[in-house]
């Protein structure tokens, strides 16, 4: 009762009665209770309000006035939280903010992540990863599920459920979010802009939703966030110097920002190793030498004290399959760079964002153009090949040839500016590659299979400074080439010890073990050598590529003796083959 009336004392006071308000007009006003103002407000309170009063005694006008205070308190105290916080974050807290268009913002996302899947939160974004063979973990190999034939012997491998098997990761959603990290206090807040084409003459067109993170922290120094988005670059990179990262230019509407997403990851491979590579050893260490010269802080010195670019190109040329590409994946996994690729016969890259591209590479990188000569670099020459043509021709035919350039003159001058600026002329390339603003640092590698078709001036000192000719597999490196393909791929059957080994031996006996293992091995070894010696020796030198070798090869990976047994009639057969100018290779 005590409560009751307190209650109606401080609703008094809140909806004052018909005794205390006046109107200064016309005198004493009317009864203005909380019961009326609900009736007024609210549609069916009236009934609600008289039963629950009469039946069971309760006025249930306090309860709702209450919650309505109670409302408004919330609100006035909300309104007041917003404007201390906002003193508070522009006064005494620091900030970075990453666009999704820097690299920084996967390493940041990655990191939140790895922190998020073992720290509770309730607003999370769930992402399917992409996992390339290479990062299957074991665990999914033990859980893959097979068929099995009639005697319950494994058959056939089954991945119906392997994406289902796949677990998702968690990134923090679009809004606020909070963590811990090395005793500091960090709020993260995730936000999406979209951007607009301001560039087109008809009006903004909407491109793409573009994200912003940004992380703030208690104090005026901004070391802490520092320190964050380097363990967040760390923890990115993790084990990255054992894989080589490839990327390519990224879609046409997102070059035109520039900065470092131009260029976007597409492969990330387990470095090469360099013994893989099928090529002479000499050869290979003075590859490796003069990068490695080149790649030296004190050479960059060395060149400015000179006044010359610092700049180092390479050609790798050879008939296909002979290593020019897998000798530029194994020099990246050597000295630890990323591996741009840029095609020139892409039809959306103008000389302007190859431009661009080169522009904003890293300060160590290997650029490659795989077959420059197929990319239609042609010198813009009067007197070039057609034109000869055309000179020499007799009489008779000149009419005829006046007519058809005339009909390609005016078919030129009919296309539109837009259509002229499509493709990159040689004069662009070399631009590009040896001009004033062009980037500084980078080992360029350009590969063909026909050097002779490439113009002098794209080739010259200064545009390719080392020349590394690829030829087909001589003997000794088709001798190679097997044994490496079947290490430890014989079987150890004939002096194998029937010792177990599970219970601890005696030293004696221990010792006799590791002697008969090595016997084994050496046995192996002379007859796996002894194998690569007889099937070198059945494969003709110089007629035929390690990838052409290889892919024979790989048909009889697990089994080096069918390999050399049947060798000879492969042989036979590219022969024919190449006699015919076939492009079908027998198996």
């Amino acid at each position: 009762m005590r409560q009751k009336m307190a209650l109606s004392s401080i609703l008094g006071t809140a909806f004052p009665s018909r005794e205390n308000v006046s109107d200064p007009l016309t005198g004493p006003a009317t009864n203005i209770s909380p019961t009326t103002l609900l009736e007024t407000f609210i549609p069916g309170y009236g009934p609600i309000h008289k039963f629950l009063l009469y039946t069971f005694g309760f006025d249930v006008t306090v309860l709702v006035s209450l919650g309505a205070i109670l409302w408004l308190g919330g609100r006035i105290g909300r309104s007041v939280w917003t404007v201390i916080w906002a003193l508070i974050a522009a006064n005494w807290m620091a900030e970075v903010s990453v666009s999704s268009s820097d690299e920084i913002h996967a390493h940041l996302l990655q990191f939140l992540a790895h922190q998020y899947r073992t720290k509770s939160s309730r607003r999370l974004m769930a992402e399917t990863p992409t996992k390339s063979a290479w990062e299957l973990d074991s665990e999914d190999a033990e859980n893959l599920e097979t068929t099995v034939d009639a005697d319950g012997n494994i058959k056939w491998l089954n991945f119906s459920n392997q994406e289902a098997k796949t677990q998702p990761i968690f990134t923090p959603a679009i809004g606020n979010h909070s963590f811990w990290h090395d005793g500091t206090y960090f709020t993260l807040r995730r936000k999406e802009v979209t951007l607009f084409d301001e560039l087109g003459g008809g009006g903004a067109a909407t491109l793409k939703d573009k994200e912003i993170l940004t992380l703030s922290c208690f104090g005026r120094s901004t070391e802490p966030i520092k320190a964050l988005i380097q363990h967040a670059k760390s923890h990115y990179h993790l084990g990255h110097n054992a894989k080589t990262i490839i990327k390519r230019p990224a879609p046409k509407d997102m070059r035109r920002f520039g900065g470092r997403g131009s260029w976007v990851k597409i492969a990330e491979r387990p470095c090469r190793p360099m013994k893989t590579v099928v090529l002479d050893e000499e050869r290979k260490m003075d590859v490796l030498a003069d990068i490695n010269e080149y790649l030296n802080p004190a050479t960059a010195r060395w060149y400015a004290n000179r006044g010359i670019p610092y700049r180092r190109g390479y050609l790798f040329h050879g008939p296909p399959g002979t290593g020019k590409t897998s000798l530029t994946f194994a020099l990246a996994g050597v000295f630890g760079l990323d591996i741009h690729v840029v095609s020139l016969l892409e039809p959306t890259l103008t000389e302007e964002e190859l431009g661009m591209l080169f522009t904003n590479l890293p300060a160590r990188c290997i650029v490659l153009l795989e077959d420059i000569d197929t990319a239609g670099l042609l010198r813009n020459d009067p007197e070039s090949d057609e034109s000869k043509k055309v000179d020499g021709d007799s009489s008779s035919n000149q009419d005829f040839n006046v007519v058809n350039l005339t009909k390609a003159l005016r078919k030129a001058q009919e296309q539109s500016e837009e259509e002229r600026k499509k493709g990159i002329s040689l004069s662009g390339l070399l631009n590009i590659i040896d001009g004033v603003a062009s980037h500084e640092g980078r080992v360029l590698v350009m590969t063909t299979n026909r050097p002779e078709k490439l113009d002098d001036a794209l080739i010259r000192p200064g545009r390719v400074d080392h020349q590394v000719a690829f030829e087909n597999a001589k003997t000794h490196q088709i001798q190679e080439l097997f044994e490496r393909m079947y290490a430890n791929e014989l079987p150890r059957t004939r002096l194998q010890p029937s010792v177990d080994l599970t219970p601890p031996l005696p030293p004696t006996t221990g010792e006799k073990v590791k002697v008969l293992n090595a016997v084994v091995a050496e046995v192996q070894g002379d007859e796996l050598r002894a194998l690569a010696k007889e099937f070198a020796a059945r494969v003709p030198e110089g007629l035929f590529s390690p990838a052409e070798l290889q892919g024979f090869l790989l048909k009889r990976k697990k089994d080096p003796r069918k390999a050399c047994e049947e060798v000879e009639k492969w042989v036979a057969g590219m022969l024919e083959v190449k006699r015919a100018g076939g492009k079908l290779v027998p198996q």
